[in-house]
């Protein structure tokens, strides 16, 4: 698995420096800063665990030699063709490797090449979860020579790891996770966020990417073009950890579209191109024609309008949403789309409110199925097309963004509800 060189990005550094670039003018994305963020001042004395630490060295040193035949295996851990470094991970592995404790001296030990032999050993750890953790700690490594040893390592153990979901599991690896899992509905359950058991479909590991987003927002042009580069590789491989984490520093990344560094410019479009589906066009030359190409790149992720679930929808600002807005007004007033309702619901109690007949194309991205019967807007009763109008103008004037409107109704005679986020 070949994996890009950082020392490129190196190059123009001087340059971009000499030009004095200056702070954001874009929101800082993710201001509170944490262990993780940018940059740590290790201050303690650890005592690594000596042979543990000297098997690392061995391997560490064979491997970052310049002429050193490594290579990345299936399981996207670096190797090096050599009879020693074989040996001294077979030693190594014998003994096992703590991630806490590597964790700890990433974080607080002001040993340098401690330091650095905890990075490298981050990717012998046993278990896959472990290391994604660690990973997480390299945005926050104060010495970029040890953050630039440890990057590539991360990307090709993502790309390697990242898109692993639950049923490419064996079946007897999955009953064992399942086993390991609190019943849903549980106090551990709940104590955990855990609603479901584990899908098919589900990713097996996590990543956070707000520490690698948090160096967007510093002056170096080696630390923008560094994160980018990660965060571009992470979303080709995981597209709902974009969903999770991307979003806050999009105006950044297309800030950083006009760097007067051209590796950071080409970065940047790698992201958006990541994000930006198959039929996004090739990115244009003229700097506002960039800009238009990265807003509709962004939209292709994070439309204005968001089905999350059928259970809630997202509605941003934008003229999707005053178009949708418009519609329903329109379709409402009109009385177009549906009547009022009296009856029962399935367990035979009586209910009224307002009966959908058909849904306008405009209006389907409400999620509001043909037949359904709107019963309340945040425990307002909906009668006719007057009171559901009414109601849902007076909660929207109300207050300041995000406004939140629960809308109960009755779909199949069962009760379910929509919550809409006016963000």
């Amino acid at each position: 698995m070949k994996v890009r060189p950082l020392a490129t990005l190196l190059l123009l550094a001087g340059a971009a420096a000499a030009q004095g670039e200056q702070r954001p003018k874009a929101p800082v994305a993710y201001p509170q800063r944490d262990a993780l963020s940018p940059f740590r001042e290790p201050t303690d004395v650890y005592a690594p665990p000596d042979e543990v630490f000297r098997l690392l060295r061995v391997m560490q040193s064979l491997a970052d030699a310049p002429s050193s035949p490594r290579r990345f295996d299936i399981d996207g851990r670096e190797v090096v063709d050599d009879a020693q470094w074989r040996q001294a991970r077979a030693d190594l592995l014998r003994k096992g490797l703590d991630a806490g404790y590597l964790a700890g001296i990433m974080r607080l030990n002001k040993n340098a090449a401690d330091r650095a032999t905890a990075f490298y050993g981050a990717f012998h750890v046993a278990k896959v979860d472990d290391v994604f953790e660690l990973i997480a700690h390299v945005p926050g490594e104060p010495l970029r020579a040890i953050r630039e040893r440890a990057l590539p390592r991360a990307v090709a153990f993502v790309r390697a790891n990242g898109g692993r979901r639950f049923g490419d599991l064996a079946p007897e690896k999955q009953d064992e996770l399942r086993a390991g899992l609190p019943a849903p509905g549980s106090p551990a359950a709940v104590a955990a966020g855990i609603v479901r058991g584990p899908a098919a479909a589900d990713f097996l590991h996590k990543l956070r990417l707000v520490p690698f987003l948090q160096l967007l927002d510093l002056d170096d042009p080696v630390d923008q073009a560094q994160a980018l580069w990660f965060v571009k590789e992470t979303v080709a491989v995981r597209p709902d950890l974009a969903l999770m984490w991307l979003e806050p520093s999009l105006p950044r990344v297309r800030e950083l579209l006009a760097s007067p560094v051209a590796t950071v410019r080409q970065e940047a479009v790698g992201v958006f191109q990541s994000i930006g589906g198959e039929d996004l066009p090739a990115p244009p030359a003229d700097a506002a024609a960039l800009q238009q190409w990265a807003a509709a790149a962004g939209k292709a992720l994070f439309p204005t309008i968001r089905n999350l679930n059928d259970a809630i929808v997202q509605l941003h600002d934008g003229p999707e949403r005053d178009a949708l807005a418009d519609a329903g007004r329109t379709a409402l007033a009109e009385g177009s789309i549906g009547d009022p309702w009296r009856g029962k619901d399935k367990n035979g109690a009586f209910a009224t409110g307002y009966r959908i007949v058909t849904v306008p194309e405009p209006l389907k991205a409400l999620a509001i199925p043909a037949g359904a019967v709107i019963t309340s807007i945040n425990g307002v009763a909906v009668r006719d097309a007057a009171s559901l109008l009414a109601t849902a103008t007076q909660l929207l004037a109300a207050g300041r963004p995000p406004r939140v409107l629960m809308v109960e109704m009755l779909v199949g005679g069962e009760l379910r509800a929509i919550e809409y986020r006016v963000l």
